[in-house]
């Protein structure tokens, strides 16, 4: 199993995959602007969308990391959006011990999110783990949400 990347964090990006291994990437769209790197749930009032969760409840019905994509910053509202539902993709997160730790998600006041180890007043990401162990910044994860977020 590999538990170290050793890549040039420079060439690393927001919402970029980690690697070749085998991923499943659907398409999404979103009343609001996404992101690179953004975790998106499927939308209660239209099934057909997406959004970016505001309340630990929602994370149960987790859609994915929402992917890079050339020439822009972050996806325009109602566009389509590559979103990674099995994978390993590059987000921002905070220090966090040791690879294979639980990826758990710090709702902030701000309606932010933040990706942590931290377990205290913070929601589990069902199917996501951390792949190495980092001080915070860009850090590599894994998720499973195909099939649902279990």
């Amino acid at each position: 199993m590999q538990i170290e990347f050793i890549t040039d964090r420079e060439r690393a990006l927001i919402g970029q995959k980690v690697d070749s291994t085998a991923a499943v990437v659907v398409s999404s769209s979103a009343k609001e602007s996404v992101s690179f790197g953004s975790l998106l749930v499927f939308d209660d009032e239209d099934p057909l969308m997406s959004k970016i969760p505001t309340a630990k409840n929602q994370l149960d019905k987790a859609l994915g990391i929402a992917l890079r994509q050339l020439h822009s910053r972050d996806y325009a509202p109602k566009s389509s959006i590559a979103v990674m539902r099995k994978g390993r993709v590059w987000v921002m997160a905070e220090k966090y011990s040791s690879p294979g730790d639980a990826v758990y998600v710090k709702f902030a006041e701000d309606g932010s999110l933040h990706f942590t180890s931290e377990k205290t007043g913070n929601a589990l990401l069902k199917g996501a783990i951390f792949l190495e162990k980092s001080e915070g910044g860009k850090v590599p994860i894994e998720i499973n949400f195909y099939g649902g977020a279990s």
